[in-house]
């Protein structure tokens, strides 16, 4: 049996196992909350739940996958040299929050959102740094296993396009695991995730470590999480073209990942894949 039929299978028992879960927990929530209903905390929503119980478990199931099945160490999988490759880490970030604040600023200047900077007060300033943290955990644990993992275990199969394709169709799927209410809303997400996937399993094609994607990935989610802190969402039925809340969604946001995945080739174009290092 190849790698990529048995993380098939191993993949498939996951999710479904984390489904099952994800339902006990959701119902026992609920029941909770009902008989607590003094406590002013918002349930979360399945699709929440499915999300978080998927990555927690995924991410230990892959651990003992590595070992048991592939008999290799985590570290091979793109994160070897940390000493050397930390830069990679701290660029990605920071182009991850340039090329997505993009994205913010162009939807300010068409009035599809207003710039409206919230005033900081302690709370604020704590939660901006533990997202600081979260988005970074964030980064390491999907890139491990999307990036580490799936990707590579494909391009070794079906080479490099194709590979980044597949991932990246994952990606998007496992993102978007929600009540479909309105095709024609929620289909411009799904595409836009596909362009999330593809620009950092590109990341990992140009430089065969892990430290770029996760950086980039890291600072996307920043940018996601804080933005509601300087603007505010102005309504609108031009979702096809500026997108929604979670700002990959819409022409827009394609166009600045194509611009994005153009300036990652420009930079690795001329050196050998992998030989070559970011440096500040």
């Amino acid at each position: 049996m190849t790698l990529s039929k048995k993380f098939s299978i191993f993949f498939a028992i996951i999710i479904s196992v984390s489904f099952a879960i994800s339902i006990a927990l959701f119902y026992l929530q609920n029941y909770l909350h009902s008989q607590n209903p003094n406590v002013e905390l918002k349930p979360f929503t399945f699709t929440k739940i499915l999300s978080r119980t998927a990555t927690i478990i995924l991410f230990f199931s892959l651990i003992w996958f590595r070992k048991k099945i592939d008999k290799k160490s985590i570290s091979s999988l793109g994160l070897e040299q940390f000493a050397k490759k930390r830069n990679e880490l701290l660029i990605g970030f920071f182009v991850g929050i340039i090329s997505l604040s993009l994205v913010v600023t162009t939807k300010v200047i068409f009035g599809v959102s207003t710039w409206a900077p919230k005033e900081f007060t302690n709370n604020d300033w704590f939660f901006s740094i533990y997202f600081l943290l979260v988005v970074f955990v964030i980064g390491f644990v999907e890139e491990l296993f999307f990036r580490g993992y799936l990707l590579q275990s494909f391009v070794t199969e079906w080479g490099e396009k194709k590979a980044a394709i597949i991932t990246s169709l994952f990606f998007s799927l496992t993102h978007f695991i929600r009540p479909i209410t309105d095709i024609l809303v929620l289909l411009p997400e799904m595409i836009g995730l596909f362009f999330v996937g593809y620009a950092l399993s590109y990341a990992w094609i140009y430089t065969r470590s892990l430290y770029l994607p996760i950086g980039i990935h890291a600072g996307w989610v920043y940018v996601v999480k804080m933005q509601k802190m300087f603007v505010d969402p102005v309504p609108h039925d031009l979702h096809w073209f500026f997108g929604g809340d979670r700002l990959v969604t819409g022409a827009v946001a394609w166009m600045f990942m194509f611009m994005f995945l153009y300036g990652l080739k420009r930079v690795f174009e001329e050196s050998p894949i992998g030989s070559k290092s970011i440096h500040l």
